[in-house]
C-alpha cells in the first residue's frame, strides 16, 4: 500500500473536507442517495424513526442493470426495517450524483414543494457528503437548511480510510469526483 498525499492536503485536511457530519436536527424532509450499501437505507429508517422528518425520498436508478433500481432496494429495506411504505417516495432515473440531485429536486418540487421544506437530511457514504451537500445547494432554494446526515459504515470512516487500498482508492476517487463537478460548475 502505498499512500499519496492529494494536492498536497494532509490526511486530516482530506477528512475533514470530505466527511462531512452535522449533528441531526428536526427537518421536513429525509433525502436518501442510492448506493449498493443498505447502510443508507438503516441510517434513514434510524432517522425517521427518530422522528427527525415525516418523510423520506430515495433516489437512486439502475446503475448495476440488474432490473431493480437503488431507490427500490433501499426503500425496501426502509420498509423490513418497519418505516412505513407510505412514508417513502423514490425515483429511478438518477444514475450518478448530477442525476439523482436534478431527478430528485423536481419530483419533490412536483409532490411537496421546495417552499415547504425548511430543513433537508441528506444520507449517503460519509466520504460522499461534501459532492452531495454542494450539488444540491445549487438546485434548492438557499434558504432551505441542508444537514449532513452519513450512513454508518465503519469499513472506511473519515479515522481509517488511509488504512486500506481500497479505501484510499475509494477517497482519492472521491476528490477526483469533486475536481470534475467543480470544473463543470455543478459544485
Amino acid at each position: 500500500m502505498s499512500l499519496r498525499l492529494y494536492e498536497g492536503m494532509s490526511l486530516r485536511e482530506i477528512s475533514e473536507y470530505l466527511f462531512v457530519e452535522d449533528e441531526p436536527t428536526p427537518g421536513d424532509l429525509i433525502l436518501v442517495f442510492g448506493g449498493k450499501r443498505l447502510e443508507r437505507a438503516e441510517r434513514a429508517a434510524e432517522l425517521y424513526k427518530a422522528g427527525l422528518a415525516p418523510k423520506v425520498f430515495i433516489t437512486g436508478g439502475d446503475k448495476r442493470g440488474i432490473g431493480v433500481c437503488e431507490a427500490e432496494r433501499l426503500r425496501d429495506h426502509m420498509v423490513e426495517l418497519s418505516v412505513p411504505a407510505e412514508a417513502i417516495d423514490i425515483e429511478c432515473e438518477g444514475l450518478n450524483t448530477i442525476e439523482q440531485v436534478q431527478y430528485s429536486v423536481k419530483r419533490i418540487e412536483e409532490t411537496i414543494g421546495w417552499k415547504n421544506i425548511k430543513n433537508v437530511l441528506l444520507v449517503s457514504a460519509p466520504h460522499h457528503m461534501r459532492r452531495v451537500k454542494r450539488t444540491i445547494a445549487n438546485y434548492i432554494p438557499r434558504e432551505t437548511k441542508i444537514t449532513c446526515c452519513p450512513d454508518r459504515r465503519t469499513d472506511i470512516t473519515r479515522d481509517n480510510w488511509w488504512h486500506t487500498d481500497d479505501g484510499q482508492k475509494l477517497v482519492y476517487r472521491e476528490l477526483e469526483k469533486v475536481r470534475t463537478y467543480a470544473l463543470h460548475g455543478n459544485l
